[in-house]
């Protein structure tokens, strides 16, 4: 599938990865997304204001490194991370249309749960104008800077219904936005808005693998 999503990616500029993500994973992610949500909510996104969102959370950084290679098969680019982002959308949340910034040339965005039942309902992320209905653990590839990209309102079926999406960007290593490696921090995992908190950090790697 690599080297079909290879060709479809050159061609396209999209490409869907299904079962990307092991259940085990995606629900442990989910599960921690919606708590943070409980605990810690977070609602500074200028693309909808009223979701809760993070940057460079430590478990989305940590997922950011773990699709790494996996961008790499299925893009046959040579990439470097840039960052994280995740959402937790809630009814009546709309992603309107747009296109990213130069940190996100290359970008995959995650579906790691929802809710609802989705042989009545569906959410897709539509990319250059096409549908795309991501299940639990699927993922699209796509390049941010050129397509546009958005979803319609999340008209859920119920008030209390969710869906927890993770957004994770990179850069041609090789290419115009190579500068903005790690999203121009000093490290993955660091958060800009947190200065002190960097300034504190014990090592200037802290990760286990890079390649």
């Amino acid at each position: 599938m690599s080297k079909e999503n290879q060709k479809l990616f050159k061609e396209k500029g999209y490409a869907i990865i299904p079962n990307a993500l092991t259940d085990e994973l995606r629900n442990f992610v989910t599960q921690y997304a919606l708590f943070d949500e409980m605990q810690n909510f977070s609602a500074n996104d200028e693309q909808i204001p009223d979701a809760h969102s993070k940057y460079a959370d430590p478990v989305m950084e940590t997922m950011l490194l773990h699709l790494h290679n996996l961008m790499e098969e299925h893009t046959g680019l040579k990439l470097f991370p840039t960052y994280s982002y995740y959402r937790v959308y809630r009814k009546g949340n709309e992603l309107t249309k747009h296109t990213d910034r130069d940190s996100c040339e290359i970008s995959t965005t995650v579906c790691f749960n929802y809710s609802y039942d989705d042989s009545k309902y569906t959410w897709p992320i539509y990319v250059d104008n096409y549908p795309v209905t991501l299940k639990p653990g699927d993922l699209v590839i796509y390049r941010g800077i050129d397509l546009e990209h958005w979803r319609d309102p999340f008209n859920c079926p119920d008030e209390n219904d969710w869906h927890v999406q993770g957004f994770f960007h990179f850069v041609d290593a090789n290419g115009p936005c190579k500068d903005w490696k790690f999203d121009k921090r000093d490290t993955i995992g660091s958060n800009p808005k947190k200065k002190q908190q960097n300034q504190n950090l014990k090592s200037d790697k802290p990760y286990i693998t890079y390649t």
